[in-house]
């Protein structure tokens, strides 16, 4: 039941049971995979997600703007 686990009953829990991320921490993963699959989506145009607003504009992302909503260009002369 998830609202039996909780702060105070994990302690123990682990004490009792073993600690169940200890194979992670034994056997990490190579993140050479996912570095080269993001290479090839940049090398082929692929922006980056757009962050929430609260972080800084982070490069290669897309306008965090709707299409809908983002601003037209100035209408010139000639259109």
């Amino acid at each position: 039941n998830p609202e039996e686990l909780n702060l105070f009953v994990v302690p123990q829990r682990v004490a009792t049971s073993g600690d169940p991320w200890l194979s992670m921490y034994q056997h990490p993963q190579d993140p050479s995979p996912l570095l080269a699959l993001v290479q090839a989506d940049a090398e082929r145009g692929l922006q980056d997600a757009p962050w929430p607003p609260v972080y800084p504009k982070m490069p290669n992302e897309p306008p965090r703007v709707a299409p809908s909503r983002a601003k037209k260009p100035a209408a010139t002369d000639s259109d």
